[in-house]
């Protein structure tokens, strides 16, 4: 048995040993996961390619399926902890090897979403909306595009999307890629370059 969410089989948890706490079962996993993320980077240089970019995880705590349940006020603490540990470890295991950039995409969402007064950048100020999506289902088990028996639509669109950061429950809209992009371009223009 094994209580790490999407962990089957990460860790032996049936043997007479006391079963590791989550949080121990949660970092195997993400240690496991970025240890797989350096052996295919490693695999792809030995196929000739001379520069290869990994990008880290976003705040997953600030998307609007975690932020919903408090009105798309603040982010999850613990969703962006978890990124913040994969984020860590994966620095950690791509420490060693050349011709490797990691795309930070945690600070690039972080500049934009992180709505405490004082923070964020500039371009934060083009979004009106930065936690909640622009296409919201009427419930929160549905989603966007949902529609019901009858052909009813079961969510709801906001008229100007380039005024929102998210697009629905997790993806970026347009002008929040554009935003994401514009901040990644110039590190990732000095490595490839």
């Amino acid at each position: 048995m094994t209580f790490a969410y999407g962990g089957a089989g990460v860790l032996d948890t049936t043997s007479a040993h006391k079963a590791p706490t989550l949080a121990k079962q949660i970092n195997a996993y993400i240690g496991k996961v970025t240890k797989e993320i350096a052996s295919n980077v490693e695999q792809l240089q030995k196929l000739g390619v001379r520069k290869v970019i990994v990008n880290n995880l976003h705040p997953v705590g600030c998307t609007p399926s975690q932020t919903r349940t408090n009105n798309y006020t603040t982010c999850d603490v613990f969703g962006n902890l978890g990124a913040t540990v994969h984020n860590n470890n994966l620095k950690q295991v791509m420490t060693d090897k050349k011709n490797v950039h990691i795309a930070d995409l945690y600070s690039a969402f972080t500049n934009i979403v992180d709505n405490v007064p004082g923070k964020g950048q500039e371009m934060s100020k083009n979004f009106k909306r930065k936690l909640s999506p622009c296409c919201e289902s009427f419930n929160s088990e549905g989603y966007c595009g949902q529609q019901g028996e009858t052909g009813e639509l079961l969510y709801n669109v906001c008229e100007k999307s380039n005024k929102f950061f998210y697009w629905d429950d997790m993806h970026p809209t347009h002008a929040g890629w554009e935003a994401v992009v514009k901040q990644l371009e110039k590190p990732l223009r000095e490595f490839v370059g």
